[in-house]
């Protein structure tokens, strides 16, 4: 277990990089990719990134994993489902 003043350091180091998660970590990734593939099973990065209004390349790293989701990603699913 981390002291405070550690876990307080690595919280900074991680804001600054601009990530609430550690170097390499995945957010809930695996659960949004099932669902954007459930959603639209045909075109899913073109269909998820113009509902959550970021560039396709961005919904292709989501769906690949390099990069977490992110919370305009996560409402673009939620509004889909309903």
């Amino acid at each position: 277990m981390l002291r405070e003043s550690e876990s307080t350091s690595i919280h900074k180091a991680n804001a600054k990089r601009g990530s609430r998660l550690p170097h390499g970590a995945m957010d809930c990734t695996p659960i949004h990719v099932r669902a954007a593939r459930g959603i639209w099973p045909k075109k899913t990065a073109e269909n998820w990134a113009a509902k959550a209004g970021v560039k396709p390349r961005m919904a292709k790293y989501w769906l690949s994993g390099k990069k977490p989701v992110s919370a305009s990603g996560r409402l673009a699913l939620m509004r889909e489902l309903g």
